[in-house]
């Protein structure tokens, strides 16, 4: 039995599982979103907190934008399926 990482994340994310929880390991992740989502916000770079990043860093970086851009990518088209059929109702 495994975790599931990312179930909204498309489909390349949706088979994949890992063998460990996910919330035990979240703190270790967790500077890392918080720096990801900083920099995109525009606050500061991210090598600021990260001056020489670790192939790892990199990866995870890599994998934190991919998963945002196509986050954003479903939800927009989300909102235009909606508007085009009209909103769900409750």
């Amino acid at each position: 039995m495994g975790y599931r990482i990312a179930p909204d994340s498309g489909e390349a994310f949706s088979e994949l599982e890992v063998r460990r929880c996910p919330v035990a390991l979240s703190n270790q992740v967790a500077p890392i979103v918080v720096a990801y989502r900083r920099h995109r916000a525009g606050l500061y770079h991210i090598d600021k907190s990260y001056p020489s990043p670790s192939c790892a860093l990199v990866e995870a970086i890599d994998i934190l934008h991919y998963s945002t851009e196509e986050a954003h990518y479903r939800a927009q088209e989300q909102a235009m399926k909606e508007a085009r059929h009209g909103t769900k109702s409750s």
